[in-house]
Formats: structure tokens, C-alpha cells, sequence
């Protein structure tokens, strides 16, 4: 689809459908019926298609919540199935933070995906928002903290693989390193 969301397109299929059944109803020309039909048919195909059909955006936006849930379980081995292989230093320093904070509740408050299809291989740059609650202050002591959090992704084969993490503390009400204004 050149778009996004198929809603609109499917909702305007039905309702043309529907006007094209009501004039067949008082005109009882079979071309009408024909059309009713075929609008329908192509409204369902759409919805079919739309459900079926997962873009590059809507996996990288179900990609990023299904690893903080994977953060939480402390399951290193699906955050590392993500990171790029070739990649060992941001691979050690994934499983060394991990490790160190032993996150109890990741929670995705933003999450803005850019996809650039035109590269090769394909690039998405992944801005997030994340509260982190676990060890943030040092190994005993369980806290808080808001961070930004920019991914940088590349695409090898089907898999979409993160190839650089940037992560800034940000304070309530402020951007990245801001306070809130009073």
C-alpha cells in the first residue's frame, strides 16, 4: 500500500458500495449491482491485504515493547537476537547493562519510526522515550530513570537489526538533558 493506513480507502469502498446497492435498489439497473459488488469485494481485498501485509514501520513499532518485555524477563538472548552479530562491542555492552541494571518495569511512553527504504540495505532510525525502573543507581539500590533513546537499524535479509544505541537522560517535563520550565 502507498499508505499507511488502509481505513480510509476501505471505508470509502463500502460506502460507495452501499450507494451503488441503493440506487441498483431503485433503479434495478444490473450494472449497479455489478459495481455494489465489485466495491465490496475490493473493500474486503483491502482490509484482507491490510491484515496480512506487515510494512517495515508497523514491525519495528511491535518490535521495540515485545524487547522491553524481554528487558523485564532478563531474557539476554532475545535482546541479542536483535543486535547485529557482527556488531560485538554494542552486543557486550547490551548484556553488561542488562546485567547491571536488572530492569524490574520498561515502559515505551514514545516511540517515532523513520524508515528509510531507498538505502541499501534499508535503514530506520527508532526515537524512543523509555522508563526504566531497576538497579539505575548502582547494584543494590532500585530507582528510576526517563531516557531518550535513539536506534539506529539496518535491515540483513528479512531481519531488522539494531546497529547503534544512543541513550540520554532526559527529566520529567524537559527534553534531553532540560529542566522543566516553571
Amino acid at each position: 500500500m502507498p499508505f499507511e493506513s488502509t481505513t480510509p480507502l476501505v471505508v470509502s469502498c463500502l460506502l460507495a458500495a452501499v450507494v451503488a446497492l441503493v440506487a441498483w435498489l431503485r433503479m434495478q439497473a444490473g450494472w449497479l449491482l455489478a459495481i455494489a459488488a465489485l466495491l465490496a469485494i475490493g473493500g474486503a481485498a483491502v482490509f484482507v491485504a491490510d491484515r496480512l501485509v506487515i510494512t517495515d514501520r508497523e514491525y519495528l513499532l511491535e518490535l521495540f515493547p515485545r524487547l522491553a518485555r524481554a528487558a523485564e524477563r532478563q531474557d539476554v538472548a532475545e535482546i541479542m537476537a536483535a543486535l547485529d552479530p557482527e556488531l560485538q562491542p554494542l552486543r557486550d555492552e547490551a548484556g553488561r547493562a542488562l546485567r547491571q541494571v536488572r530492569p524490574t518495569e520498561v515502559v515505551i511512553t514514545k516511540c517515532d519510526v523513520a524508515v528509510d527504504a531507498g538505502r541499501t540495505p534499508p535503514e530506520a532510525v527508532v526515537d524512543l522515550i523509555v522508563r526504566v525502573t531497576g538497579n539505575v543507581i548502582d547494584k543494590g539500590t532500585p530507582g528510576t530513570v526517563l531516557a531518550g533513546v535513539k536506534v539506529v537499524l539496518h535491515k540483513k535479509g528479512d531481519a531488522w537489526l539494531v546497529r547503534d544505541a544512543e541513550a540520554v537522560p532526559i527529566r520529567p517535563g524537559g527534553g534531553p538533558g532540560k529542566t522543566p520550565s516553571r
